[in-house]
């Protein structure tokens, strides 16, 4: 138990520190960086296995929470770019989820949970249901996470500037 309490206070710590930086997704990301460095250094980090279903409970908590009837109606005006969305998005995670597995070494599950553009914790939390090693999952969906928000600025910028030219 006190192996428990002492990984939640340095989760608790790190989550806090990183929300208070403005690091991107920076709660989650504090946590896990600071009970990976805590436990590197002293091998005594606990979770229990069975906390990620407490967990996953909670992230369908907070999502469902977010639905409202106005979400709802917004959607009938949305539904062809809502199909092209999906079926673009999974078209691509698996096509890169394939090819992680093919020149990495990491398993199917692991590379098609990295490689999935939802939210970090969604993808962790619901990665531990198919056996992906979700330590790998969070890392890579993290350097997703500051690739996307560091390069798409900016590559946006550069394309719609240059479409801008030549209307």
């Amino acid at each position: 138990m006190e192996r428990l309490i002492l990984t939640l206070l340095v989760a608790a710590a790190g989550g806090l520190a990183g929300h208070y930086l403005k690091i991107p997704a920076g709660a989650m990301i504090g946590a896990m960086a600071s009970v990976a460095v805590y436990n590197i250094f002293t091998n005594q980090a606990y979770m229990p296995k069975n906390f990620a279903l407490v967990l996953q409970i909670l992230a369908g908590t907070l999502i469902g929470t977010r639905m409202t009837k106005e979400t709802l109606l917004g959607l009938k005006d949305m539904w062809v770019p809502a199909i092209i969305i999906v079926f673009g998005v999974v078209i691509i995670n698996f096509s890169i989820g394939f090819l992680m597995t093919k020149f990495s070494g990491l398993d199917l599950a692991t590379s098609l949970f990295a490689s999935a553009p939802g939210g970090i914790t969604e993808m962790t939390l619901a990665s531990t249901d198919l056996g992906a090693d979700t330590a790998k999952v969070g890392i890579l969906q993290f350097l997703r996470l500051i690739s996307v928000i560091t390069l798409l600025p900016v590559l946006l910028r550069f394309v719609l500037m240059h479409i801008n030219t030549f209307k």
